[in-house]
């Protein structure tokens, strides 16, 4: 019964944010953005290296690899943020915040609530992301008789399917913390953008073992993921923990 609840304000918070131009088209683009570079950059190397030469291209791709599950990651909060910004400190500027917190439910469910508007559609994008981009590669590189391989590769699956989430749910406990703070929504979003700076470590930090041969060593690669998932588990902690004992509907209602 208290989901159910729960639910129901995901859907009322997830309707009034796609009713928002710039929340409903950016999030079209970003859903769009991702498996489009992705796909460019297999296409055009598929196309300009020829499959009679696959140790250039796998080593090419290999190179390349590091840098697309980030920046898929990177693609996945930025929905978080345009809902999650919407969730807390938008009602405030429409005015339906206060009717909301003066619903019958706990703060738990209130809570809840507002965190799947966000997490279920940021993961809805990302999955969906990831889905699309590794089956076009597996087209074009078919198309273009290039031998089968994942882009992004396991290790990059991986980092998505671990990081992403934790980073999404971070998101809105960031911006549980700072709704009291900010009047404006695009404040909310100046606020929790450097949270993005996090998936930078995955996508820069394995090019320092780039050899002279050109290749990157695959454990730099597993190395600066685990690195990134551990930053984000401990930002989802602590966040997290101070969320849970500030949230409290009685001092919003005083802020509206």
């Amino acid at each position: 019964m208290a989901l159910n609840k729960s639910i129901l304000v995901a859907k009322a918070d997830l309707k009034m944010a796609l009713q928002v131009g710039y929340v409903k088209y950016g999030l079209i683009a970003v859903a769009a953005l991702g498996p489009i570079m992705i796909l460019a950059i297999v296409g055009l190397m598929a196309i300009s290296i020829s499959p009679s030469n696959p140790t250039e291209f796998l080593v090419i791709m290999q190179i390349m690899n590091p840098t697309i599950a980030p920046m898929l990651g990177i693609v996945a909060i930025i929905p978080a943020s345009l809902i999650a910004a919407n969730a807390f400190v938008g009602e405030r500027e429409m005015n339906t915040l206060e009717p909301l917190l003066c619903t019958p439910l706990t703060d738990r469910e209130l809570l809840i609530g507002k965190v799947l508007s966000s997490f279920i559609p940021s993961m809805a994008l990302l999955l969906g992301s990831v889905f699309a981009s590794e089956i076009g590669t597996i087209v074009i590189l078919l198309m273009t008789g290039h031998a089968f391989m994942l882009f992004p590769d396991i290790a990059g699956l991986f980092l998505l399917l671990t990081a992403a989430p934790l980073m999404i749910l971070a998101m809105n406990s960031i911006m549980i913390l700072i709704s009291g703070r900010v009047s404006r929504v695009y404040e909310a979003y100046q606020t929790s953008g450097a949270t993005i700076l996090i998936f930078m470590i995955p996508m820069f930090l394995p090019y320092l073992s780039l050899g002279t041969g050109g290749t990157i060593d695959q454990s730099s690669v597993w190395f600066s993921n685990i690195i990134t998932i551990l930053i984000a588990l401990g930002l989802f902690l602590v966040t997290w923990a101070l969320a849970f004992s500030r949230f409290n509907r009685d001092k919003m209602v005083s802020l509206v």
